[in-house]
């Protein structure tokens, strides 16, 4: 390259392109890699958060169906979540314990060929149009399931908790979630006790995680059917 002299001093061609040294471009690359450091643990975070939040959105979702469809339908819906059995694992499809619910959109009995009323769908029976099952996504597991009016119950060698979304007949209103709890279902067995247990006033409070991270997010279900969700 030519240069230009100045007062005695070489001067740069101002037509040829300027260029980097070696020390810049280690400076810029060390900057580079502080500041990925820093941001990837915090996108993970935040891809973390979104991801539980979208589960538990889902699970709200669900629970909205099966009141709406109750009120719609002027039948008494039930939702089984699984819970409190062997612990689930996240990586293994077949293993859907603590991970994992069932929703009725329509009662069993009146999906038979000759209606049978009152009579529902049980976590035994095979996915359908009207009987939904919902896999947690993203390795989110249920963490623990608490409720001041009722308990889980016992269906064929396994835990659930059981909401029945009320269509208001005889004393319930509209829309209304109570508890079954102590219920034999059995295949043979697929009625309400007389008198489901109200959730009341404490609600029934279903809290998700993501192993990985530890951050739980809640799914919340009142007494009167109402459901939400929000940070534990």
């Amino acid at each position: 390259m030519r240069k230009a002299r100045i007062n005695g001093k070489a001067r740069r061609d101002p037509r040829m392109p300027a260029g980097f040294t070696l020390i810049e471009l280690m400076i810029v690359i060390a900057i580079v890699v502080i500041m990925s450091a820093v941001a990837i643990p915090s996108f993970q975070s935040v891809m973390s958060g979104q991801r539980l939040q979208a589960v538990a959105w889902q699970m709200v979702q669900d629970l909205r169906t099966a009141r709406e469809d109750a009120i719609l339908y002027q039948q008494d819906l039930n939702v089984y979540i699984n819970y409190s059995n062997p612990p689930g694992a996240p990586t293994d499809p077949t293993n859907k314990n603590n991970r994992s619910y069932k929703f009725e959109t329509f009662q069993y009995g009146y999906d038979q060929t000759t209606q049978v009323d009152g009579q529902h769908y049980i976590p035994t029976d095979p996915s359908g149009s009207h009987f939904t099952e919902r896999v947690l996504q993203s390795g989110i597991i249920i963490t623990s399931i608490t409720s001041t009016g009722f308990a889980s119950t016992q269906i064929n060698s396994k835990n659930y908790w059981v909401v029945c979304f009320r269509c208001g007949s005889g004393s319930a209103f509209r829309g209304e979630a109570d508890g079954i709890t102590n219920n034999p279902f059995s295949q043979t067995q697929r009625t309400d006790p007389a008198s489901p247990t109200p959730i009341g006033s404490g609600n029934l409070v279903i809290t998700l995680q993501n192993p990985a991270t530890g951050r739980t997010f809640n799914v919340i279900v009142k007494g009167t059917g109402e459901v939400s969700m929000g940070g534990s």
